[in-house]
């Protein structure tokens, strides 16, 4: 039987993130924002409602789906290019923050094992956070986009070990010794390679056949999506591993097959409304009410957070020849605390270690680097021209040069979608022609060995065409086979006021394309029998 209260206070949390949302709208403060303010209001500033583990369940299958999406924006081959430099920076900026935040723990007054605690726990991105403000802004598919994903992920990696350690010395760490401690590394190492590999061999042979026989019925291939994301979950369970990793492999073995984007906008609507409980029982579960010794030092420990972390991931994002841009996008990102540091602190207490004050502490932190981050990457595009202006960038690294500003600069150029023969083809010959051309492709090594700019990325998504400089391109060209892309693409142009080229792959997408005043068509099939008619007139076959 449905109890009434847990139904009453999951009713209160949707009402009160709808309000809040609206007025955060009104404000232009980020939904994210809005959602913690709501939790406070609903728990710590009026004791409307308290944090139940009913709540937490539903905020745990939130994560699930956001983590899920992540996966089927990410295939082999973006996973392959992002992860070399994923890997160095990430790794980087664990020791680095690790060792400083260990020092500063210290520094506050804390004693060796609560600041090895609060160090890691302060290394630690958050992922919700992150991807929730990149889907919002449809930067997912974007290189700092993906920087970022590359480097949370390294970090997810980073939790699970800790968490594996923590787990050993509260739970026969002590009998066992450096050897169960050892083992159990050994198996989450393991697991995690087993898994991986279990998901590329199912995108390869598995799950092609049944999906595609239930392509007929979108409603019938969401519904498989959601149960292959959740059966994973339960088999990283059976390897020790996290329900976050395995819907994160669940959707990258998805993201493999044709009908990825129409999952991704269908899983959407569905996360967006448990990531919005997540931030509003956070919000709601945080405890303000502590002596002002603690609000110092959370207040210190987040200019740790929100400075300190920047200029980590900066400087060594710069040292591997970021672009400024994306040195600078992706640092920014990264600047708050995980929901996985307030697991990492419950963990260790259970495990019995003395990290009581910790709790505390983080969920101010917490509050206070969550609320800033959002609303300083909401501003980043004005404080990074600011920065750049006054040259104080290169006060890090001589690795971040002034920004050419091209994509600012550019313009009357002509954009072509889809490096497919024929893209590569037009890429060179307009670019022969004098042309400015700006090539884009999902595939990094289609837009190799081009004599033009180019853009990695999804041009589905507004921030890829934004970044091509849509709105002072003069043309905009799309070699793709793909109707609803097309589709897409003419609508933008339409919108943008930018003539448009579109491949019409079937005749029947020829109505939809004159109706969003496309300026001219690629019909195959039409002119080829234009030309063979010409043809046959030419050689006296046929009359007019």
């Amino acid at each position: 039987m449905t109890d009434p209260a847990f139904l009453q206070n999951l009713g209160l949390i949707i009402v009160a993130a709808a309000l809040f949302s609206l007025f955060g709208k009104r404000v232009r403060i980020p939904s994210i924002v809005s959602f913690l303010l709501a939790g406070l209001v609903l728990g710590p500033l009026t004791g409307i409602l308290e944090d139940s583990d009913a709540l937490k369940m539903l905020t745990g299958s939130g994560i699930v789906l956001l983590l899920f999406l992540v996966g089927l924006e990410l295939t082999v081959d973006r996973i392959r290019e992002v992860g070399r430099i994923a890997l160095i920076t990430g790794t980087a900026q664990i020791l680095v923050t690790c060792a400083l935040g260990f020092a500063l723990s210290l520094g506050l007054g804390f004693d060796t094992l609560p600041a090895t605690i609060l160090a890691a726990a302060l290394t630690i991105s958050s992922t919700v956070v992150v991807v929730t403000m990149l889907v919002e802004r449809e930067e997912s598919s974007t290189s700092h986009g993906q920087a970022a994903i590359g480097i949370l992920l390294v970090q997810d990696i980073f939790v699970i070990l800790l968490l594996t350690v923590l787990t050993g010395l509260g739970g026969g760490g002590e009998s066992g010794g450096a050897g169960a401690i050892a083992l159990g590394v050994a198996k989450a190492f393991g697991g995690m390679l087993v898994l991986m590999g279990l998901m590329l061999v199912s995108s390869r042979y598995l799950l092609p056949r049944p999906f595609a026989w239930a392509d007929s019925s979108r409603e019938t291939i969401f519904i498989w999506s959601l149960s292959w994301c959740f059966l994973v979950v339960i088999l990283g369970h059976f390897f020790h591993l996290s329900h976050e990793i395995g819907a994160f492999l669940a959707g990258v073995s998805l993201a493999q097959l044709s009908h990825s984007h129409d999952l991704q906008r269908r899983v959407r609507p569905l996360m967006n409304f448990f990531v919005a409980i997540f931030f509003v029982t956070l919000g709601v579960g945080m405890q303000v009410d502590v002596p002002g010794s603690v609000w110092i030092k959370a207040v210190i420990l987040s200019a740790f957070v929100i400075a300190g972390k920047f200029l980590i991931v900066l400087i060594i994002a710069a040292r591997l020849r970021f672009d400024a841009r994306r040195a600078f996008f992706t640092a920014l990102l990264l600047t708050q605390i995980s929901e996985f540091s307030f697991i990492l602190v419950a963990v260790a207490k259970s495990s019995g270690l003395p990290v009581d004050e910790t709790g505390a502490l983080l969920g101010i932190v917490g509050m206070i680097t969550i609320t800033l981050s959002s609303l300083i990457i909401g501003a980043r595009d004005p404080l990074f021209s600011f920065l750049m202006k006054r040259n104080l960038l290169r006060a890090f690294s001589a690795a971040i040069k002034p920004e050419d500003d091209s994509q600012a600069k550019r313009s009357g150029h002509i954009i072509i979608v889809g490096m497919n023969t024929l893209g590569r083809e037009l890429a060179r010959r307009l670019t022969a022609r004098g042309e400015t051309v700006v090539a884009t492709d999902t595939d990094l090594f289609k837009l190799r060995d081009l004599p033009c700019d180019t853009v990695q990325g999804d041009a589905e998504s507004p921030a890829v065409l934004r970044e091509a400089g849509l709105e002072k391109a003069k043309l905009l060209v799309s070699t793709m086979h793909i109707e609803s892309t097309n589709d897409l693409l003419a609508f933008r142009c339409r919108v943008a006021g930018v003539p448009a080229a579109i491949h019409a792959v079937n005749l029947r997408e020829v109505t939809n394309l004159l109706d969003m005043e496309v300026a001219y068509m690629m019909s195959p099939k039409v002119d080829g029998i234009h030309l063979q008619n010409t043809e046959l007139l030419r050689r006296g076959m046929i009359r007019k």
